[in-house]
């Protein structure tokens, strides 16, 4: 096999189709192994007294080459389920990415059938090699006593150093990480409003080949030995730029998953803003060149709770920085959104929130291509829009050009069908009171299907049942006479009474 073959090979590293398919194969042969029949046994033989031939596929690769006696078998098929768990903890690529990790090359079956026996568990045991890279935990911190010690411990089964940037605490922060903590390394610089500056500090310290930006009032959950040997597989991915996000699950449960804190640092990465600071490989791409890797591994964070908040005047810090950035990059969505979301949680007025978003939207430009903080701001406007229609901005419009640039996004269904749902639901509430007047007021009402009109009533407690007005419906079904929509009525609500009781009890 020649070398350009082999490297062609290795890109099935981090190939998840292929090692589902090799799991599947190993399993036929460590059950066949542990159960041979007379078949195999004679297969087996003869692949034994032959070394070097060809060995025949068993659906689409070889069979790995089983072994009772040294359990190779069993061993290499833990080891690809190892690589398959790893390689499922990615989410979401970019799209450059999707052709190595989630699709079946097109050429793999044969390829892998060209192989000899020899080669095949070589080219297994070379995909399957641990890889080798050292980590940086990074954080910038101040004032955190409050956490800064469970996010250290959080890390201890990940890291290969430690370094703490402390920025002028003046708690026990620093007391507590020298004393709990000696093997961290601790350096000190002076706050200057400028989140990037802090960042890239950092960058400039660390040692190892991968580097984890983690804040103080983050922590990972569960083993960070599995986080490790994600990251020491794609050290050698061939993309350039490789970010990798861990999912950040907020103290509300709301969950961010393009996070981008871990990158290598061979890619010489930078930050750049005050705040919400942006990591960019050229400037003016803006992080358009990064390649990205969003995966299921968790941090904690619960640096927004309303307590924190209050403790160190974030809003105020906030907004001012944020302010900075909308001057700097005036036609980046990214820093109107941030301005616009931190007002609002701060309770500034509506229309001030609902302004700055149609400022960056239309600063933006024409442009057309998604972006994930001009969605951000779109479905910050839409809310808004829901709970205040006297903007007069339709919410269809809206909803409807969320689902045109961002088809596989919920949100812009989710408000196209509430404001059908609650623009019909209100037509037909208005156009029921007004039946229900006229029916009031008629003289001498008489019906030819029904005694006094009773399917008229029926009709509109019904609407006023869809609506969720319960009292009003049922006020209405009571004065029905006729019993035929009577029993109709009971058995229909009967079903749905034991409807809803088993959904209440789960």
């Amino acid at each position: 096999m020649t070398t350009m073959d082999r490297d062609w090979l290795n890109a099935y590293r981090y190939n998840l189709p292929f090692f589902e398919t090799i799991h599947k194969e190993l399993l036929r042969s460590v059950e066949e192994s542990r159960n041979p029949g007379p078949e195999q046994a004679f297969e087996e033989a003869r692949a034994q007294a032959e070394p070097g031939m060809q060995l025949p596929l068993s659906g689409s690769v070889h069979p790995a080459q089983p072994s009772s006696v040294d359990g190779h078998a069993e061993d290499l098929l833990r080891r690809v389920e190892e690589r398959i768990t790893l390689l499922e903890k990615v989410r979401e690529c970019s799209d450059e990415l999707a052709s190595l990790i989630g699709e079946e090359p097109p050429h793999m079956r044969e390829e892998l059938t060209a192989l000899s026996g020899s080669e095949y568990g070589d080219l297994l045991e070379d995909l399957l090699r641990p890889g080798r890279a050292s980590i940086s935990v990074v954080i910038p911190v101040f004032n955190e006593e409050r956490c800064i010690a469970r996010c250290l411990d959080s890390v201890q089964g990940l890291a290969d150093e430690i370094i703490v940037l402390d920025t002028g605490s003046t708690d026990g922060t620093v007391d507590i990480i020298r004393g709990g903590y000696p093997h961290i390394r601790i350096e000190c610089a002076e706050w200057q409003d400028d989140f990037a500056e802090i960042r890239n500090r950092l960058n400039d310290l660390a040692a190892g080949d991968w580097i984890f930006q983690l804040d103080a009032d983050e922590a990972l959950i569960g083993d960070g030995a599995e986080l490790k040997a994600f990251l020491r597989l794609f050290y050698d991915c061939p993309a350039e730029a490789l970010v990798v996000s861990p999912k950040i699950v907020n103290h509300d449960g709301g969950e961010l998953t393009l996070t981008r804190r871990i990158y290598r640092r061979e890619d010489g990465l930078r930050y750049y803003g005050v705040i919400h600071e942006d990591l960019r490989r050229e400037m003016d791409e803006r992080g358009a060149d990064l390649r990205h890797l969003m995966t299921n591994f968790t941090l904690s964070h619960d640096g927004y709770e309303p307590k924190v908040i209050k403790a160190k005047n974030k809003h105020e810090r906030n907004i001012r920085l944020e302010e900075q950035m909308v001057s700097r990059e005036p036609d980046n969505i990214r820093w109107h959104y941030f301005l616009a979301r931190e007002k609002q949680e701060a309770g500034y007025p509506d229309h001030e929130v609902v302004e700055g978003i149609r400022e960056g939207l239309r600063l933006r430009g024409t442009r057309t291509e998604p972006d994930h903080f001009h969605l951000r701001s779109l479905l910050l406007l839409a809310g808004i829009l829901d709970r205040q229609p006297q903007y007069n901005e339709p919410l269809n419009a809206l909803a409807e050009e969320i689902n045109a640039i961002y088809p596989d996004c919920t949100d812009g269904l989710y408000y196209l069908l509430l404001h059908e749902y609650t623009d019909g639901t209100g037509n037909l509430v208005t156009r029921a009171e007004s039946g229900l007047n006229r029916l009031k007021q008629l003289e001498h009402p008489y019906s030819l299907l029904h005694p006094r009109s009773d399917h008229v009533t029926r009709l509109i407690g019904e609407i006023f049942m869809a609506a969720g007005q319960y009292k009003r419906a049922f006020h209405l079904y009571s004065l029905i006479s006729d019993e035929r929509i009577l029993q109709d009525l009971r058995e229909r609500l009967g079903g749905l009474q034991e409807e809803i009781a088993a959904f209440l009890e789960g």
